[in-house]
């Protein structure tokens, strides 16, 4: 009989049961690695599907290239990107560069719903842009804005259209209240009046009180309230149109160099403190064609070139021309203005045929950026 020798190597129960366990750890961690959220199966894939994306791309862009190329061997040159124009400061020195170019303050004048071409650049000063309606507002838009109607703000002063036939025609058949009207902003006055004309010292002139409702902004707010929401915050105030001072300076401006014959007009202001002449050439005068000749009528197709300050060179739905802000010395029922025929005159305010071309005063250093390059529209920055 084989006797049974008990130290004979071999594996123990023990010992194995401890490798199972050991092997099946392993196999945990393999299965994790290869088939877990992010295993070896999960970026594979992701891989696979990354390439697939890089190959349709760069498949795209080849594609490009073939056709930019096939445009060359065709003699045909890729056009560059459009330039993105800068934004520019309109200034008292450049301001003839940008006289009649239409800036889009989001309100529509003319009834065409295109906001775009309704407002141009008059003039500058102080740093800042003065825009003026481009041609006369017709009465329906100054009743949309509150101007004239049941809440019309020159309603209690009978500011009123004056008929149902004439488009833009408004007058007063007697201004009644004089309007005290701002100190601000930078001294409101002397910004649009150079001269200083003190009006509240004329409270009683009823020139001057017709004056003082073109001038008062809280009566023609509706117009700043009227445009986009987001060029509000661009607009300063807004007056019922250019004083004198303004219109002459900047004619001034935009004669400068011409070949017409036009001459420089200035404000006049009369020592009595009644109100304001035209004068040219040391010469004042009621009234002033702009070619410094009393008794000659200006060449009409001329002043077609000069837009932004006649807008209309003939009669338009019987409206002549439109008011400046300032008392005329020579009548007590009279505004300085401008009629078509190319000169200004004295244009009495309760007569039909006139009108009003608001100005919009931008807040100080306003910058404005052209819409796309050589479009002469503008957008504010």
């Amino acid at each position: 009989m084989r006797k049974v020798n008990y130290k004979e190597k071999g594996i123990t129960l023990i010992a194995l049961v401890i490798t199972i366990i050991i092997l099946l750890i392993l196999a945990g961690v393999t299965l994790t690695t290869a088939l877990g959220q992010n295993g070896l199966f999960q970026r594979a894939k992701y891989a696979g599907e990354k390439y697939k994306e890089s190959e349709a791309d760069e498949a795209e862009k080849l594609g490009e290239v073939e056709k930019e190329i096939d445009k060359i061997v065709d003699g045909k040159t890729p056009s560059a990107p459009p330039k993105k124009p800068d934004p520019v400061e309109v200034t008292e020195e450049n301001i003839k560069e940008f006289q009649g170019k239409y800036v889009d303050i989001g309100l529509d004048v003319d009834g065409d719903e295109d906001t775009t071409n309704d407002w141009e650049i008059f003039y500058a000063r102080n740093g800042r842009i003065f825009l003026i309606a481009a041609d006369y507002v017709p009465v329906s838009k100054l009743t949309e804005w509150g101007v004239i109607g049941e809440n019309g703000s020159l309603k209690d002063n009978e500011f009123q259209q004056y008929s149902n036939s004439y488009k833009y025609s408004v007058n007063w058949s007697t201004p009644k209240t004089f309007l005290n009207l701002p100190s601000t902003p930078e001294n409101f006055l002397s910004l649009v009046m150079h001269t200083g004309y003190d009006l509240a010292s004329h409270n009683n002139n009823i020139n001057s009180i017709a004056v003082s409702h073109l001038l008062n902004k809280d009566k023609w707010k509706g117009i700043k309230e009227a445009a986009s929401a987001d060029k509000q915050q661009y607009i300063d105030f807004v007056i019922g149109g250019p004083t004198l001072e303004m219109w002459c300076a900047a004619w001034e401006k935009a004669i400068e160099g011409n070949e017409n014959g036009f001459v420089a007009l200035e404000a006049d202001q009369q020592t009595s403190g009644t109100g304001y002449n035209v004068k040219y050439n040391g010469t004042s005068k009621d009234w002033l064609y702009v070619t410094g000749n009393q008794d000659t009528t200006p060449n009409v197709s001329k002043l077609a070139e000069y837009k932004t300050f006649f807008p209309q060179t003939t009669s338009i739905d019987n409206c002549n021309g439109y008011w400046l802000v300032s008392p005329s010395a020579a009548y007590s029922d009279c505004l300085v203005g401008v009629y078509f025929g190319g000169n200004v005159s004295i244009l009495n305010f309760s007569n039909s045929g006139y009108c009003v071309r608001p100005v919009v005063t931008l807040i100080s250093d306003v910058q404005i950026v052209e819409t796309s390059e050589e479009s002469g529209i503008y957008n504010i920055n």
